[in-house]
C-alpha cells in the first residue's frame, strides 16, 4: 500500500508540479522511509527524468529543508496564534471539561498566516544551507557548516515520541 500511494503521489503531485510537465531533469529529495525506496517507485521517478536523492536514517534534521527551517518557523507561528486563541478564553468545553477545537475555520486561518510568515528568503537560503543550490562552481557548498545568523530558524528536533505524558488535548491536537 506505501508504494501505491507514493507512486501515485509522483503522478499526482510531482508530476504536475510548475515545470514537471516539461520533463526537464530533476532532483527528488525523500527521507529513507521504506515507502520511498521501492523498485516501483525508482522506476516511476526515472520515467519521469528524475533523479531520487534519499536522507541517510538520522540525517533528516540537518539535510532536510523543511526540517531545517520551514517546519519549526511555520510551527511556531501556528502556535503563536493557538496560544493567542486559548489566553483570549471564554472557550466551549467539551463533555469531559476540556476545551474544544478551534473551528476547522480558523485553524485554516492561522495555516494562512503561519505560512505567510515564512519568508521566502530563508527557504532560499536553507536549501544552500542543506547544500541544494544551484552555485554550479561548488562556491555555496560549505554554507552547512557556517553558524546560524541571528534570527535564523533553527533545526526542528525530529522525535517519535510525546513530550507529554498525559498527550495533549483536543485542542492542542489540532493545532499541530
Amino acid at each position: 500500500m506505501e508504494t501505491e500511494l507514493v507512486v501515485d503521489w509522483l503522478m499526482v503531485v510531482w508530476g504536475r508540479r510548475r515545470g514537471g510537465l516539461r520533463k526537464r531533469r530533476n532532483m527528488l529529495v525523500l527521507d529513507a522511509f521504506r515507502g520511498h525506496l521501492t523498485e516501483p517507485v525508482k522506476k516511476q521517478v526515472k520515467a519521469m527524468n528524475g533523479d531520487l536523492v534519499i536522507i541517510p536514517g538520522g540525517m533528516t534534521s540537518q539535510l532536510q529543508v523543511l526540517d531545517v527551517v520551514i517546519n519549526k518557523s511555520f510551527k511556531d507561528h501556528l502556535r503563536k496564534r493557538y496560544t493567542e486563541w486559548l489566553m483570549a478564553g471564554n472557550h466551549a468545553l467539551t463533555p469531559s471539561g476540556k476545551i474544544q477545537k478551534p473551528a476547522v475555520r480558523r485553524l485554516c486561518e492561522w495555516i494562512l498566516q503561519a505560512w505567510a510568515d515564512v519568508s521566502p528568503e530563508s527557504i532560499v537560503n536553507r536549501f544552500k544551507k542543506c547544500c541544494i543550490s544551484n552555485a554550479m562552481d561548488g562556491s555555496e557548498d560549505d554554507m552547512m557548516w557556517e553558524e546560524a545568523e541571528p534570527g535564523d530558524a533553527q533545526p526542528e528536533n525530529v522525535s517519535d515520541e510525546s513530550d507529554s505524558e498525559s498527550g495533549p488535548s483536543d485542542a492542542e491536537d489540532a493545532a499541530k
